[in-house]
């Protein structure tokens, strides 16, 4: 399958989807460095004809970089370009969030999250990129409860409880509250 998607992109180098679909074979195979080309490549061939992958495209770089570590400035970067590109989607927002959560930057997690979670849901894109609809909320309250917004935190906390989540979330919800309350 690999050797085909290769040889259709070779009779059209061009092609922001087939760009795409040989990215993510390359970052299904760990070949990092090749996916990342071929982001690129998408994200510039598809501006105009493949919003959807070139927006996937841009989240996908974002994560291929932040595995690396000590990309802090790529990692924004390639999510701002995003957030720019399609500003009315959600994804963007939750996986700034998170990233901004993972640094220990509070403030700027709390306020991408608050951007996110204002969002509406759209189609799921051409490829997972790790979004959840109740990602922003989530982060929302892990950041605000580090901002001094403990009652903010615990309330929207104890409203994902009530709604269908991952246990992976559910279990980290359940470890934050026992600590907060």
């Amino acid at each position: 399958m690999f050797n085909d998607l290769i040889y259709e992109l070779s009779q059209d180098p061009f092609d922001p989807k087939r760009n795409f679909a040989v990215a993510v074979e390359y970052e299904k195979a760990g070949q990092i460095a090749s996916a990342v080309s071929f982001y690129l490549r998408t994200a510039e061939y598809g501006y105009d004809s493949a919003p959807g992958e070139v927006y996937a495209s841009l989240l996908k770089l974002a994560k291929c970089f932040e595995e690396q570590n000590d990309r802090f400035s790529t990692v924004s970067n390639c999510l701002l370009q995003a957030v720019g590109y399609m500003p009315y989607r959600p994804e963007g927002y939750f996986l700034m969030a998170r990233f901004h959560e993972r640094q220990g930057n509070w403030r700027e997690a709390y306020a991408w999250a608050r951007m996110g979670a204002s969002r509406p849901e759209y189609p799921a894109l051409p490829v997972d990129v790790e979004f959840v609809p109740y990602g922003s909320r989530f982060e929302q309250a892990v950041s605000g409860w580090w901002l001094g917004l403990r009652d903010e935190s615990i309330k929207i906390f104890q409203d994902l409880l009530t709604e269908d989540i991952s246990d992976h979330y559910r279990k980290s919800i359940e470890a934050n509250l026992a600590i907060i309350v």
